[in-house]
């Protein structure tokens, strides 16, 4: 039996490898150049949804719309319901979900309604494939209005979950010539090439990402930060080379300040953080955490002059497996001034980590921190 158990953990380690191998080979990561002419950010998802839904209503031509995680309940059923009426208008509408994000719902719930879809379906390299998420959230509108940012579809989403309670979470709606960009990171993960060239010109630069790009971006802005570094993000697993980075920015006295949930709604994922937190808080970076609920927003800026924000989360699902979607803004852009702000607003309703709060985990949390060491790549 245990040759068996020994066989079988060899061949995932040779798949997830196999895996990698290939994704690197042929990888699909690109990036833009473009501009919006009007932003608005969301923080909060009754509001979000809102708009969402009102924008559809009036749309004429298309409806391309993209979650990692949909559901089949309430708030999801309402978008449904919605995108079959326009469908049947003669709009053309296309939902697309990862399969594993959307394992529970079943196609057959649409009836046929409208065209849907789901990503990474299991195929080989099995365990690899598995793995590897679609993580982006998309929404493009006759080509014009655009949403994109780090809500899934969900009753949680706004504000249901009992344990989790209030969600914050960082969402834009953008008309402009970004809305092209949006409209192709849709259409290339729908599985349609698009021939028609898009004019790389403009102020936001947006990445589009899988296997291990975002690593190495991220160690890049994170190489060249001079005064500060501010990280937002539910959950903080960095690779070694990211934590390595992060801790020799701090000898070369760059502030270093992160903000993650108090509350967590995976236990394996925050006792993995924990010693990653509790180095760098040795070595100087400020700690806050969010109380006011759920905080899973995706945000980093360096030295107050650049704004990176999305779908990644700074874990290494993200930064080495999953396919995901950021924009990078400068300071004077309203992207950044907003995001700023509400990330300024968000950090002053935290409470800083202590010595006390690391100490005094569950012993079950100090357990799992050990038992998730060789899991990380997967978290």
């Amino acid at each position: 039996m245990l040759w068996i158990i020994i066989l079988f953990i060899l061949l995932l380690i040779i798949d997830f490898q196999l895996g990698r191998f290939l994704v690197s080979k042929r990888n699909k990561s690109q990036s833009w150049r473009t501009t919006t002419e009007e932003v608005e950010m969301f923080a909060d998802g009754n509001p979000l949804f809102e708009a969402m839904l009102s924008d559809i209503e009036k749309a004429k031509e298309s409806i391309d719309i993209q979650f990692f995680i949909i559901r089949n309940d309430r708030i999801s059923n309402q978008f449904y319901t919605l995108l079959a009426r326009k469908h049947a208008e003669g709009v053309q509408v296309r939902l697309l979900a990862d399969w594993v994000g959307s394992f529970k719902f079943r196609k057959k719930w649409l009836n046929q309604k409208f065209f849907m879809d789901k990503m990474n379906p299991p195929r080989f390299p099995f365990f690899y494939h598995f793995q590897q998420r679609s993580h982006r959230k998309v929404l493009v509108i006759d080509q014009k209005i655009s949403y994109f940012g780090g809500f899934n579809l969900g009753n949680e989403y706004v504000g249901k979950d009992v344990k989790l309670g209030r969600w914050r979470d960082y969402h834009y709606r953008m008309v402009g010539k970004i809305g092209e960009v949006m409209q192709e990171s849709f259409t290339n993960d729908w599985g349609i090439a698009n021939n028609r060239p898009i004019p790389q010109i403009g102020d936001i630069r947006v990445l589009a990402t899988e296997g291990d790009v975002l690593e190495k971006e991220m160690l890049d802005y994170i190489k060249k930060a001079k005064e500060s570094i501010e990280i937002g993000s539910p959950y903080f697993i960095p690779t070694q080379k990211l934590a390595q980075a992060l801790l020799d920015a701090l000898a070369k006295d760059v502030d270093v300040t992160i903000m993650i949930p108090d509350k967590s709604d995976h236990v394996v994922a925050k006792a993995a953080a924990l010693p990653y937190l509790r180095k760098l808080k040795e070595h100087g970076a400020t700690i806050y955490l969010y109380v006011d609920g759920f905080f899973h927003a995706k945000v980093l800026f360096f030295d107050r002059k650049i704004c990176d924000t999305g779908t990644a989360n700074f874990d290494r699902r993200s930064l080495q497996l999953n396919q995901e979607l950021n924009l990078f803004v400068g300071h004077e852009h309203p992207i950044y001034k907003k995001t700023r702000k509400t990330f300024d607003t968000d950090i002053s309703t935290c409470k800083k980590m202590t010595d006390t709060w690391l100490n005094h985990q569950p012993l079950y949390i100090r357990i799992l921190s050990w038992i998730s060491i060789p899991f990380r790549i997967f978290l």
